[in-house]
């Protein structure tokens, strides 16, 4: 297998979705999250939905921290905009014979060489029996009760560790916060009561509750 050029970024694969699907939406879900001599790596899921709130195709991707020059940072967005270009390609936005995003392809790039096949089948066999298993345990102690607008940070990288940034809180506080008590997300981070706010972040974005 070559890598090649013409594979569609997953932003073109996007203003192609958002262009012929106008009315279906994207969803991800972290599905694991774990530590594996001490590099962080998640699971995330994607799901498109089409207007009838029926799920119409899927993308699942996998990304360790510090695998590559992106994973040094940003492991979480890495393994979330795979998992949408997956989920775009199986909905038949891409190229039709490569199933890769260009972003997938320069990564396996990255990668190649770097771990050792027999390390990342048991691995991958461990992360795949603890993703079916669904079960998270999430240390949300940083929360404190005198949260201000100025440690919005400091929680939005606490809960990035877990794999939940804010394309997964926006859906699940729509979903909690239907009669629209608080302004806005940050405005509900800030002010929820902090043991009600960790039953939101357990239930409504790591377990998905509808």
């Amino acid at each position: 297998m070559t890598y090649n050029e013409d594979y569609q970024k997953v932003a073109e694969r996007q203003a192609i979705f958002k262009k012929e699907y106008s009315t279906h939406k994207i969803t991800t879900h972290l599905l694991d999250t774990c530590v594996i001599d001490g590099k962080h790596q998640v699971i995330i899921k994607c799901e498109i939905l089409n207007g009838s709130n029926n799920i119409v195709a899927t993308g699942i991707a996998s990304e360790r921290e510090g695998t590559n020059n992106i994973n040094k940072t940003s492991w979480v967005e890495n393994a979330e905009t795979s998992a949408i270009g997956r989920a775009f390609r199986a909905l038949g936005i891409g190229d039709n014979d490569n199933y890769a995003s260009k972003e997938e392809v320069s990564n396996a790039k990255e990668k190649l060489g770097t771990v050792e096949k027999q390390e990342k089948v048991s691995k991958g066999k461990s992360l795949t029996e603890k993703a079916k298993k669904n079960t998270k345990k999430v240390d949300l102690s940083f929360i404190t009760d005198d949260r201000k607008v100025t440690d919005l940070k400091k929680i939005a990288d606490g809960l990035k560790m877990f794999g939940i940034t804010r394309l997964q809180l926006t859906p699940a506080f729509k979903r909690y916060d239907k009669e629209g008590k608080y302004k806005d997300l940050a405005n509900f981070m800030v002010t929820m009561p902090t043991e009600e706010l960790k039953t939101f972040i357990t239930e409504y974005v790591v377990n998905n509750k509808k």
